[in-house]
């Protein structure tokens, strides 16, 4: 089969769909260059970036990162993201969100956005009032960030080839104990597991039965079974990579290492690197239910949908480990385990499976 943004040696073709700039707040619409028909798809980010160039790159990294997400799993959608900078974030977000419905209102179902940074569920709610092109939960129990948890649960439970609930308890860091990683935390103490957690919150890391650890303390040196970034991208420095001890390495958090290299030298070493976008794809894969088949979100418990995206990780998470094991590269192995594009989006066989 043939996914391109995949299979292709650079990024995938990404550009401002539209744009809104000013001296205190300027948005930009980032969609995948594609001629499919799909609505691009991503989050709403707002921060105090240095310069719109800075936003507009930003844009375009994390586009491409949701292309590659929407790709493996067979979403429906094309990849996207809106970002948005503001040196004062807070003081902007009535501007932001009538600026943002103005923008998707233009592009007519082209884009389609969510929770993201600095932007919360009352603002999609919010937002959702203006534009109907906002897919975030709104007024159902189900949590996007919930989804995206159970999500490298799932991952989690590929890795170690077994459940949780079967699955020998080991030692697992969690960096970021935020709506994701707090959940993903909570889920590896209540099976047996020795969890120690990280945040520049310290109040967050002190969950019941974890071992706080301090953000400022040399955290990669601890020897590990798994490795659970869920906070910023580029946190892993080559320093940081070279001290790890550690078997796997299961990644919420989009792009964890400073350079793409980093993680090929670990798997050098013998260490397994999940993709992220083959980790933290939950809340993508939530978006394609509550589009695809939105009779079945409707009637669905929370759990049920996030029963759904851990088995669907867990078993393409698999998949690709089996490839790697195989001898085939990252690249190849994404590429072997990727949805095919003549199939019908995710979000329709949780229809089926209801």
């Amino acid at each position: 089969m043939t996914i391109a943004s995949l299979q292709s040696a650079g990024p995938p073709a990404v550009s401002v769909l539209a744009q809104h700039v000013s001296d205190h707040l300027s948005v930009f619409v980032v969609g995948e260059n594609s001629d499919t028909g799909k609505p691009a798809n991503g989050g709403l980010r707002l921060l105090n970036y240095p310069s719109d160039e800075a936003c507009i790159a930003d844009g375009h990294r994390l586009a491409s990162l949701m292309t590659h997400k929407h790709d493996l799993y067979g979403t429906g959608f094309a990849g996207g993201k809106i970002v948005a900078r503001a040196a004062e974030p807070t003081s902007v977000k009535d501007e932001l969100i009538s600026v943002t419905a103005d923008l998707l209102q233009s592009l007519n179902g082209a884009m389609i956005t969510g929770c993201d940074l600095n932007t919360s569920l009352e603002d999609m709610e919010r937002l959702m009032s203006l534009t109907p092109h906002v897919l975030a939960a709104v007024g159902s129990p189900v949590d996007a960030s919930a989804a995206t948890a159970f999500g490298t649960v799932g991952a989690v439970e590929a890795v170690l080839t077994h459940p949780l609930t079967e699955a020998k308890p080991g030692r697992a860091l969690v960096h970021g104990c935020g709506a994701v990683g707090g959940t993903v935390a909570k889920t590896m103490i209540q099976h047996g597991w020795d969890v120690f957690t990280v945040d520049v919150d310290q109040k967050r890391a002190g969950l019941q039965g974890a071992t706080p650890v301090l953000a400022s303390s040399p955290w990669w040196e601890l020897e590990l079974d798994l490795l659970l970034p869920c906070s910023i991208s580029g946190l892993i420095s080559l320093e940081m990579a070279n001290a790890l001890q550690v078997n796997a390495i299961v990644p919420a958090a989009n792009a964890p290492f400073q350079k793409p290299e980093i993680a090929d030298d670990l798997r050098c070493r013998g260490i397994r690197v999940l993709p992220d976008p083959l980790v933290n794809a939950g809340a993508v894969i939530a978006d394609s239910i509550e589009r695809f088949s939105p009779k079945q979100w409707d009637k669905a418990t929370p759990q049920q949908v996030y029963d759904f995206v851990r088995n669907e990780v867990r078993q393409r998470a698999g998949d690709f480990l089996r490839q790697r094991e195989d001898g085939l590269t990252v690249r190849d192995a994404l590429v072997e385990v990727a949805a095919h594009t003549d199939k019908d989006p995710i979000g329709l066989s949780f229809g089926i499976a209801a």
